[in-house]
C-alpha cells in the first residue's frame, strides 16, 4: 500500500494540534535553564595589552633575519611566541603571586585557585597582524572575580617587563664582555700579526726596497754583461794584434847594416912605413962610408920583399857596421806593450765572469724569493686588515650594545620597560563574562521547541500506529 503525501498544512495541523506540549516543553526547558544558569558561578574576564618594542639602535643582522624581519613586521615572531607562552608558566605565576602578597595584596592572593589551574585559565594571545600580545584571565567571583583578574595580568604583565629588562640588562653585559674579550684577543693577534710583519720586513724587506734592489741588480747585470761583451771584443783584438805583430816579427832579420866605411889598409900602411924606412936607411948606408955591397944589397933585397907584399896586400880596407832593426825593434816594443794589456783583459774577464754569475746568482734567487715574500707579506697583510676590520665591526657592536644598555637604564616617556610597553593595563570591570543568560535563554527555547516538535511528532506516530 503506498504511503500517502504529507503536505505543509499537515505539519501546520500537526503543530496546533499538540500545540500545549510544545509551548509545556519550551517553557520547561527555559525554567530549568534559568534556574541553572543563575545557580552557576559569574566569571569576571580581565586583560591587558602589551607591545613588544624594538629597540631604537638595532643591529646589523644577516639577510635571514632581514627576511624574517621583514615578513614579520620588524620583531622577532619567536621571541613574541616565547613570551606569551612564558606568561602561562608557573614560575611566571608564582612570582606574580608572590609579588602581589609582597604588595600588601594577601586577601586578593587567598581566593586564587591553584597554580594549575591558573594556568589553564591564564589565555596570552599573539596579535599576527601586529606586534601587540592579549593577557586575559577568567576568575568566578570565588576566585576573586574581576578584581584579582585585573590585578594577576597586570602583576604578569609588570614582572615580565621586569624580567626582561634584567634579561635584556644580563644579555648586554655578557655581549659587552664578550666583545671586549674578543678585542682584547683580536688586539693581541693584531700585536703579534704586526710583530711577525716586523721581523719579515726586516729579514726579507718589502716592495719599498724589493724593486729598488731588483733594478740595481737588473742594471748591474746589464752593466757587468756589456763590459764582458766589450772585454772580450778588446780581448780578441788584443790576441789579433799580438798575432799580427809576431807573424810580421818572424819575417823580419833580426840585425842589419848600419853603416860602411873605406879606409887604408894598416898591413898595408904598415908595410909602407917599413918600406920607407927601409928606402931612407938605405940612402943613408949608401952615402956612409965604409958600408959594403952586401950591406946594401940585403937591404935592397928587404925593398924588393916589401914591394912584393904591397901588390899582394889591398891598398884599402871596408868596415861594415851591424844591429837590430828599428822595425823588429818597434814591432818587439809592441808586443811588449801588448802583452800586459792582454794579461789585464784576461785578468777581468775572469774578474768579469765570476761577477757576472755571482750576480745571476743573487738575481736567479731574487727573482724566486720576491714573488714568495711578496705572497706571504700580502698574507700577513690581509690578515692584518681582516683582524682590523673585526676590531671596527667589535667596536661597532659594542657601541651600539652601550647605547642599549645606556637605553635600557633611561626612564621612557612611555611605559616601556625591558622592551614591554603596557598600552592598556587591566580594569575591573562588573559585567561578566559567563554566564550570559540571555544565550542561554535563545538556545534554551530552541532546544525547548524542538524538543517539543519532537515530542508532538512521535505522539502522532505512535496514534496512527494504535489506530491501523
Amino acid at each position: 500500500m503506498p504511503q500517502q503525501e504529507e503536505h505543509l498544512r499537515d505539519y501546520l495541523q500537526l503543530i496546533r494540534k499538540h500545540d500545549f506540549t510544545i509551548c509545556l516543553s519550551v517553557l520547561l526547558v527555559l525554567g530549568i535553564a534559568l534556574i541553572v544558569s543563575l545557580r552557576l558561578p559569574k566569571t569576571y574576564a580581565a586583560s591587558t595589552l602589551i607591545l613588544l618594542a624594538q629597540p631604537s639602535t638595532t643591529p646589523s643582522f644577516s639577510s635571514t633575519n632581514l627576511f624574517q624581519n621583514v615578513f614579520s613586521g620588524g620583531v622577532d615572531r619567536r621571541e613574541m611566541e616565547t613570551i606569551s607562552t612564558r606568561f602561562s608558566t608557573e614560575s611566571m605565576l608564582n612570582t606574580a603571586i608572590e609579588n602581589l602578597e609582597d604588595s600588601g595584596h594577601t586577601d586578593a592572593v587567598a581566593l586564587f585557585p591553584s597554580v594549575g589551574k591558573l594556568k589553564q585559565l591564564l589565555n596570552a594571545q599573539v596579535d599576527p597582524d601586529s606586534d601587540y600580545i592579549n593577557i586575559s584571565i577568567n576568575l568566578t567571583e570565588e576566585e576573586g572575580g574581576e578584581r584579582n583578574a585585573a590585578l594577576l595580568v597586570n602583576q604578569l604583565a609588570k614582572d615580565m617587563q621586569i624580567l626582561r629588562r634584567g634579561d635584556e640588562e644580563t644579555e648586554l653585559k655578557k655581549r659587552m664582555e664578550f666583545l671586549e674579550d674578543e678585542q682584547q684577543e683580536i688586539e693581541a693577534r693584531i700585536q703579534k700579526e704586526l710583530q711577525e710583519l716586523l721581523k719579515f720586513v726586516r729579514e726579507n724587506g718589502s716592495p719599498e726596497t724589493w724593486a729598488p734592489l731588483l733594478t740595481n741588480l737588473l742594471e748591474r747585470t746589464t752593466n757587468v754583461r756589456e763590459k764582458l761583451e766589450t772585454n772580450r771584443q778588446e780581448l780578441h783584438a788584443t790576441r789579433a794584434n799580438i798575432a799580427y805583430l809576431q807573424a810580421q816579427l818572424n819575417r823580419l832579420p833580426q840585425q842589419t847594416q848600419l853603416s860602411e866605411t873605406t879606409a887604408h889598409n894598416p898591413v898595408w900602411l904598415f908595410q909602407q912605413e917599413k918600406l920607407f924606412n927601409l928606402e931612407s936607411q938605405r940612402v943613408a948606408d949608401a952615402k956612409k962610408v965604409g958600408k959594403n955591397a952586401s950591406e946594401l944589397e940585403g937591404l935592397n933585397a928587404q925593398i924588393a920583399e916589401i914591394h912584393k907584399k904591397n901588390k899582394d896586400t889591398p891598398q884599402t880596407t871596408i868596415t861594415t857596421t851591424h844591429g837590430t832593426s828599428s822595425h823588429y825593434t818597434y814591432i818587439q816594443n809592441q808586443l811588449t806593450t801588448f802583452v800586459p794589456t792582454l794579461a789585464s783583459y784576461e785578468d777581468a774577464e775572469e774578474r768579469l765572469k765570476q761577477e757576472y754569475e755571482e750576480l745571476k746568482t743573487e738575481l736567479a734567487k731574487a727573482l724566486k724569493e720576491i714573488p714568495e715574500n711578496h705572497t706571504i707579506l700580502t698574507q700577513i697583510r690581509a690578515k692584518i686588515q681582516t683582524m682590523n676590520g673585526l676590531i671596527e665591526e667589535i667596536v661597532k657592536r659594542s657601541l651600539e650594545v652601550k647605547i642599549l644598555y645606556a637605553e635600557s637604564k633611561m626612564p621612557t616617556r612611555r611605559n616601556q620597560v625591558g622592551g614591554i610597553e603596557i598600552v592598556d593595563r587591566a580594569a575591573p570591570r562588573k559585567i561578566p563574562v559567563s554566564p550570559q543568560i540571555k544565550l542561554i535563554l535563545v538556545i534554551a527555547s530552541i532546544a525547548g521547541l524542538v524538543l517539543g516538535v519532537t515530542t508532538a511528532l512521535f505522539t502522532q506516530y505512535f496514534n496512527k500506529a494504535a489506530e491501523k
